[in-house]
């Protein structure tokens, strides 16, 4: 009878185990998105998120497009020879199950040419795919108080 019962919860949990509360998240999810207001009279800005792919293909990120700029750039800085530099990066691979975080000193999006109306909070950004369709977030302003301050 144990035996039995130990059967009966092993299997109910296993069902449990399978049926997740929420939906899995499918595809290429972009997660905490940010894009830095620029400094008082520059017109340049840098971005950072976290992209997750959900799906059993590779692909990658081959750019990004903004109203808020007129030009948008994948970035990667490095240490080369003790200095650290900023290269522009034509694509950024995003291997199945990989998660890569898109932040200072690393991956990151320069904007340029950036023009914000000075109440922004928030700003559109379209992440073009290699093999993925396109997917359009909404990113927050980070600093926007600030900026919108100095107007």
């Amino acid at each position: 009878m144990k035996l039995r019962s130990l059967f009966l919860t092993l299997m109910a949990l296993s069902i449990t185990a399978c049926t997740p509360a929420q939906p899995i998240e499918e595809g290429l999810v972009i997660s905490d998105a940010r894009v830095q207001a620029p400094l008082k009279g520059k017109a340049i800005t840098a971005g950072y998120f976290d992209i997750t792919n959900h799906s059993k293909v590779d692909d990658a990120i081959i750019g990004i497009e903004s109203p808020i700029s007129n030009k948008v750039e994948l970035h990667k800085s490095a240490q080369v020879d003790g200095v650290m530099k900023m290269r522009r990066q034509v694509s950024v691979d995003l291997k199945a199950g990989e998660t890569i975080s898109f932040k200072p000193g690393g991956y990151h999006v320069m904007f340029f040419g950036v023009e914000l109306p000075h109440d922004a909070e928030d700003a559109a950004l379209t992440f073009k795919f290699k093999h993925s369709p396109d997917v359009v977030i909404i990113a927050e302003i980070a600093g926007a108080a600030a900026h919108a301050s100095h107007h």
